[in-house]
């Protein structure tokens, strides 16, 4: 039996990932936009979850000034590098 759980930053990424990159000047494409979630994802902490209560207590604490900061800032940078060289040109 495999246990239930699933890393939440994923979901609080794609919650921010294309208002990022529509305050950027590249490629909003779907590679490129899969290359800027999985870039940002790989710069940040992994929030994994198995109960509700867990997935509660992170989702809370995604509304934390400090952590929206860090999932822009990681996903601004994203942005950056995946725009100056996207793989699909």
């Amino acid at each position: 039996m495999h246990p239930n759980f699933h890393n939440l930053m994923e979901d609080i990424v794609l919650q921010y990932v294309d208002t990022v990159m529509e305050s950027h000047p590249y490629c909003r494409c779907e590679i490129c936009r899969n290359d800027v979630i999985a870039y940002a994802l790989n710069h940040l902490p992994p929030r994994y979850v198995v109960t509700d209560t867990g997935r509660m207590l992170v989702k809370l604490d995604s509304y934390a000034a400090q952590f929206r900061t860090d999932v822009v800032s990681a996903l601004g940078e994203a942005v950056q590098v995946v725009g100056s060289k996207p793989r699909h040109t």
